[in-house]
């Protein structure tokens, strides 16, 4: 049975985030709005456990304390004190001397706030972290299935040689199908059949035509691993183990498990970990072990990430390796947590790999001639609690040395600030309606391109990078749908000739966003700034514009052909054979819709680069009937002939050497 926690809050936006994260952690909650009502709530039904704000109106927390220890009733009920009044070790003492073992100073961790409940409800040593789990399964090569309850639904976790492969029941969603839902990528009636005639089957939406089986592939493991990440913030618990008995060379696509420790890591830090680990290990020497080379290339790791991996040399102490900050510890714990470093009392040499290593991609070569891209790390969130609302938030920061206090986390599980994702959904309902103009508080008549930019940056600094890397799921769908609305609104109203053709529109009042006349024109500009970004080669630019025309309009042959050719193209996709035969599938329907001299010609390099000489050599042809100006054909057919020239000169040297 789910244990009761009561939260005596007054403020409703922090009580609202807090009973939502308590709620997904398996717990039920209820809520009172003073300290006279807390009193009656538990007096008529105590809970399991108070949650407190000791800043309460017409009954003080302090005063509420006093009058519970008087009751033999109450005196033993479990209290977390959470304030951002009331800090300092006198505050502390008071506290425990109402016989309170939990201080928490805001703005402090979600994953702190529920280690805390945790341990108040004497659930601390009921079970273990995701994170030692999964690891005990990945070491033992564990085949079956764990069984397991977790934001108060039944979980089961399946296994093959020590890979999660499938989750049967989600973290964050209900199913595989109730995660593609609200990412958009099936309707609610496809999601309907896909729960009930289609008995959850996966390849259901396959048959559906909703994904093709590449599709299918990369979402079910983005979804697993989105899933496993979010299990980090978690408390402890317990699993029910059910082997069975497989091949051990069976080989299966399966979430990056190093990756999957590094991402929870970073969403749902341990800060008092952390600080142990630090404290215990300041000066101690990390060295690599055999582990580090089986996981290490796993990793995509931040500039300063890597220059932290270069200067663990075994000769160099800990502290020394990590500096001041907090930045590199997601990745000393999950280095520690997967075994890949050593921390020894004397300086030590690394292990040996045991196995021919080319390259540590996060390492860089010896003579430096590398380039290596740096990848943005997971950045921490915002605070569980927004301070600005409160009448406390002119009170100082916690201070990073208290053992319960935390820099700023997400005010739930799903790792992003519920004010925040709010305001997200305002504001694209705000825009979405409107023509480009009113998007940027503008009048036709009364144009101001520094107003346009001004409001345009607004924009983009408001909804930026930092923004993306705090959410996910539906509110990160809907900020990269903003900026898509945005962008093309203001590529638009700067350049003069769309300006005056979108002024043209709105003056025969056939245009205002969601009609099919905007659609259309939206998607002509998509796809000419998709275009010369393929000319640029700057693909990912080209993939964005391109799918936003596809959006539009869907049934249009040049634009989806397009787009298959810079998925085709883009350099990130070489190692990626699904994302290959995705671009080759989209050129073959391209064709289907309309058969173009661009489609011709990007068909014909495609079954050029497979060595299928005489079928590309047709699709340039064709491409050529359509248009006898395709350079892209006329390249390719010249290719194709410096091919047969040199492959004649090698027969002749073999004949007469």
């Amino acid at each position: 049975m789910a244990k009761t926690i009561l939260i005596a809050e007054d403020n409703d936006s922090v009580a609202a985030p807090l009973e939502q994260l308590l709620q997904k952690s398996g717990y039920d909650t209820r809520r009172a709005v003073d300290g006279v009502d807390a009193l009656q709530r538990i007096v008529a039904q105590p809970p399991d456990l108070l949650l407190l704000d000791l800043k309460m109106p017409r009954l003080h927390g302090v005063e509420l304390l006093k009058k519970l220890r008087q009751s033999d009733k109450t005196k033993a009920l479990p209290v977390v004190i959470m304030t951002g009044v009331y800090r300092g070790d006198s505050n502390i003492a008071a506290a425990r001397a109402l016989g309170v073992d939990t201080y928490l100073e805001k703005p402090f961790r979600a994953g702190d706030l529920l280690a805390a409940i945790a341990r108040n409800l004497g659930g601390a040593g009921a079970g273990e972290p995701i994170d030692r789990h999964l690891l005990r399964a990945h070491l033992s090569r564990f085949s079956g299935v764990l069984k397991f309850a977790i934001g108060g639904r039944q979980q089961q976790l399946g296994f093959i040689n020590g890979r999660p492969v499938f989750m049967r029941a989600g973290v964050q969603y209900e199913n595989f199908g109730d995660f593609l839902r609200k990412r958009g990528t099936i309707s609610v009636e496809e999601y309907a059949y896909y729960l009930n005639a289609g008995e959850c089957r996966q390849e259901t939406l396959v048959q559906m035509g909703c994904l093709d089986w590449p599709e299918l592939m990369q979402e079910k493991l983005s979804y697993l691993g989105s899933e496993l990440i979010a299990a980090f913030a978690f408390p402890p618990f317990s699993v029910e183990s059910t082997p069975l008995t497989l091949p051990p060379q069976m080989q299966v696509i399966s979430v990056n498990l190093p990756r999957i420790f590094y991402g929870g890591f970073h969403m749902h830090p341990r800060a008092a970990a952390w600080q142990q680990l630090r404290q215990r290990y300041a000066a101690h020497y990390p060295v690599f072990t055999a582990n580090f080379y089986q996981h290490a290339n796993f990793l995509v790791l931040h500039q300063n990430e890597q220059e932290f991996l270069q200067c663990l040399d075994g000769k160099t102490p800990l502290q020394d390796c990590l500096g001041a900050g907090d930045a590199l510890l997601p990745l000393l714990q999950t280095l520690i947590s997967l075994e890949m470093v050593q921390l020894a009392a004397e300086p030590a040499v690394h292990a040996d790999a045991g196995m021919p290593m080319r390259r540590l991609f996060n390492l860089p070569e010896t003579d430096d001639t590398s380039d290596f891209a740096a990848v943005e790390p997971l950045e921490n969130f915002t605070d569980l609690v927004d301070e600005s609302e409160r009448d406390d938030a002119a009170m100082p920061a916690a201070t990073p040395s208290s053992a319960q206090s935390a820099a700023q986390v997400p005010s739930s599980a799903d790792g992003y600030d519920l004010a925040i994702g709010k305001k997200v959904r305002q504001t694209l309902a705000k825009i979405k309606d409107k023509n480009y103009y009113e998007m940027f508080d503008l009048r036709q008549g009364e144009f101001s391109f520094d107003k346009l930019k001004s409001k345009y940056f607004s924009y983009t600094h408001e909804f930026g990078p930092e923004l993306l890397m705090q959410l996910s799921g539906e509110e990160a769908s809907l900020v990269e749908e903003i900026l898509s609305l945005v962008s093309t609104a203001y590529n638009t109203l700067s350049d003069v000739v769309k300006k005056e053709r979108y002024d043209e529109l709105l003056g025969a009042d056939r245009v205002g966003l969601g009609h099919k006349g905007d659609d259309t024109f939206q998607a002509q500009v998509q796809s000419q700034s998709g275009k010369v970004f393929i000319e640029m080669e700057e693909w990912d630019n080209a993939i964005k514009a391109l799918q936003d025309a596809v959006n539009f309009d869907p049934e249009n042959g040049d634009y989806l052909a397009h787009l298959g050719w810079a998925i085709y193209k883009n350099p990130a996709n070489d190692r990626s054979s699904a994302m290959r035969e995705r671009a080759r599938q989209m050129i073959n329907r391209a064709l289907t819709l309309e058969r173009t001299a661009s489609g011709h010609a990007f068909k014909g390099w495609l079954l050029f680069d497979a060595g299928q000489e005489n079928l590309a050599e047709a699709e340039f042809n064709k491409a050529l009937k359509v248009d006898a100006r395709n350079g892209l054909a006329r390249k390719g057919l010249r290719s194709m002939l410096e091919k047969r020239e040199q492959e004649k000169k090698g027969l002749f040297r073999k004949m007469f050497r």
